[in-house]
């Protein structure tokens, strides 16, 4: 997953979405080990990144920003969790209705 990241940032740069997507794949992988301070700023990174390429409630973003959540809550920051969490539901409901008005 490291690699892929290196070698995505070479290719696209630091603002693509791909690149962005990386940076969660990368995250997670740090999360499963454990790595929670290491995970949080690539999930930062890549909602930011996100958000400007795709847009703030799409699912790419949303699922960041989930993981953003999880992250806080292994590292006692439940508080903070919970308001990302929050954020995290409304953007899916937001991305649903603006689905729904394009049928």
């Amino acid at each position: 997953a490291e690699e892929q990241l290196k070698l995505l940032r070479e290719s696209y740069g630091v603002g693509h979405h791909e690149y962005a997507t990386a940076m969660n794949n990368v995250a997670t992988l740090y999360q499963a080990l454990g790595r929670y301070r290491e995970a949080e700023p690539l999930l930062l990174d890549a909602s930011k990144i996100q958000q400007r390429t795709l847009g703030q409630d799409h699912p790419h973003t949303v699922a960041s920003l989930s993981n953003l959540a999880t992250v806080y809550e292994a590292m006692g920051q439940s508080e903070r969790a919970k308001a990302m969490q929050v954020l995290v539901t409304q953007m899916k409901r937001d991305w649903e209705e603006k689905q729904k008005r394009k049928k």
